[in-house]
């Protein structure tokens, strides 16, 4: 009788945690869903631009300037680089439920702004408002969805928000240009409308709720999101109890934190590799990929070229899920860091003979290879692997504003990259441009190598004593588990 009720008791362990896994992934997805409102809002200029540019059917016929087209493209980026230590703040100190809602109504009304106005500041102003909507999905979303899966599910939860950020992306691509700018915000400002809804039904983040007392109310949740199993969500409230207490007696102060050496470092890394992701030209190629197909006069209509590029950038983020535990953080940004900056030289190289005036009639296909080989390679390595070693190589204590500080950099060099684009071709010329988008990948490519620590499955202590300039005493170390002793951390 014994052995039939174990079997039972088993059997029933098994459903609860099967339960709780879907909870947590349906949890996940409905969070984010709210990256297909980012991607649609950073998607929007490479449809629509043209559409303005050409004069129809907006802003009564009147065709934009190429000073106003960069702001147009920029304005998003300064909208998120705002938004990021507002929403950091709001998501501390008024949960990820109230973060994600936040959200919403200023997604609504920037799409409405275009829906039914003519005026070009009024598109202004709803490029900047979703920017920061954007800027706030970057920062609640991951952090929600990390702290309500389970360990051995968060890193696959975690990548829902890119897979479904570059769909988004191939839906703006193949509908925006068939679909006029109006028609295209209205079915955009419906999306923010399904995430609230759904997002109303989520629990709230349990580690939220105990850093602010409310242990019942985080019991409840992770009851639900452990399928009902009292065990697992006993198991998880004691673990965040301790996370709870320690952070409780860590200064957090900027000074404090940068006064490690590791931090510091960190911190560095974390910033060069920003700079280098954005002044490889990333948003360049994205915004502005109709113009660039239409400049080199290839062979592949424009709007069918990007939808290639969005495809393979969706591609390019699955395969990264499968390479990164295998391969390594610092040979997926390596590599594809001498892919972009082949590409990328091949690109400015073929805009340089074209000013030549040579017949390129039978290489028409160059510039969609390059720039569909540099997206791929993009979204493998120096798009996404950053975001990676962000997380692996902070303290604890340093991660929450040095991510902050770090997607701060991030959205300031896109902004500055992408308002100043015009005037760099102005200077450079297309050719000129691409070349120095290629040395920028070539010196990224020699700080990797030189200064960047391989993370892959070695542990946060090993970590931190590399970056404080120690030798690990053997590589046993590093690939154990991470140690659960804070004060060696602290002291890092």
């Amino acid at each position: 009788m014994s052995n039939i009720e174990t079997r039972t008791g088993s059997e029933e362990s098994r459903k609860k945690k099967w339960k709780g896994k879907l909870r947590q992934t349906i949890a996940a997805s409905v969070a984010n869903l709210s990256s297909i409102a980012y991607g649609m809002a950073m998607a929007w200029p490479t449809p629509s631009l043209p559409l303005l540019r050409s004069g129809k059917p907006l802003l009564d016929g009147r065709i934009i300037s190429a000073e106003e087209e960069a702001w147009l493209g920029s304005l998003a980026f300064l909208g998120a680089l705002v938004a990021a230590p507002i929403s950091s703040y709001v998501s501390q100190n008024y949960g990820r439920k109230i973060a994600g809602y936040s959200v919403v109504i200023p997604f609504i009304v920037s799409w409405l702004f275009m829906v039914f106005s003519e005026s070009l500041y009024l598109f202004y102003a709803s490029r900047f408002c979703l920017g920061m909507c954007s800027g706030g999905v970057l920062v609640f979303c991951p952090m929600y969805v990390g702290e309500i899966a389970e360990d051995s599910i968060r890193g696959a939860l975690g990548t829902f928000r890119s897979t479904l950020g570059n769909s988004s992306f191939i839906i703006m691509y193949a509908v925006g240009p068939m679909i006029s700018i109006k028609d295209m915000a209205t079915i955009c400002a419906f999306l923010p409308i399904i995430f609230a809804i759904a997002y109303y039904w989520m629990p709230e983040s349990p580690l939220y709720l105990m850093k602010n007392g409310r242990s019942q109310e985080a019991m409840e949740s992770l009851l639900w999101l452990r399928g009902g199993d009292v065990q697992a969500a006993e198991k998880e409230m004691m673990k965040l109890t301790v996370v709870v207490k320690e952070s409780e007696n860590m200064d957090t102060s900027i000074k404090s934190l940068i006064s490690s050496r590791s931090t510091r470092r960190a911190l560095i890394i974390c910033l060069v590799l920003a700079t280098g992701q954005q002044l490889s030209g990333i948003y360049v190629v994205l915004n502005y990929a109709v113009s660039i197909f239409e400049l080199s006069g290839g062979s592949v209509e424009p709007n069918t070229a990007t939808i290639i590029l969005a495809t393979l950038q969706l591609i390019g983020a699955i395969v990264t899920l499968f390479l990164l535990d295998v391969a390594g953080r610092r040979i997926l940004m390596i590599s594809s860091q001498i892919i972009m900056c082949a590409c990328l030289g091949g690109l400015g190289t073929y805009f340089f003979l074209q000013q030549q005036d040579y017949d390129l009639t039978s290489v028409g296909f160059l510039p969609v290879m390059c720039v569909s080989l540099y997206v791929f390679s993009l979204a493998v390595g120096l798009g996404s692997v950053p975001f990676v070693v962000m997380s692996e190589i902070f303290n604890p204590q340093a991660r929450g504003i040095a991510t902050t500080v770090t997607t701060m950099a991030i959205w300031l060099m896109a902004f500055l990259i992408t308002k100043f684009y015009v005037n760099i071709v102005s200077v450079l010329y297309l050719h000129g441009c691409y070349w120095l988008f290629a040395c920028v990948c070539i010196a990224s490519v020699v700080f990797t190598i030189f200064r960047i620590p391989e993370t892959k499955n070695r542990s946060l202590e090993s970590i931190l004593r590399e970056l404080n300039g120690k030798e690990n005493k053997s590589d046993e170390e590093n690939t154990r588990e991470p140690a659960r002793n804070s004060e060696v951390l602290e002291k890092c």
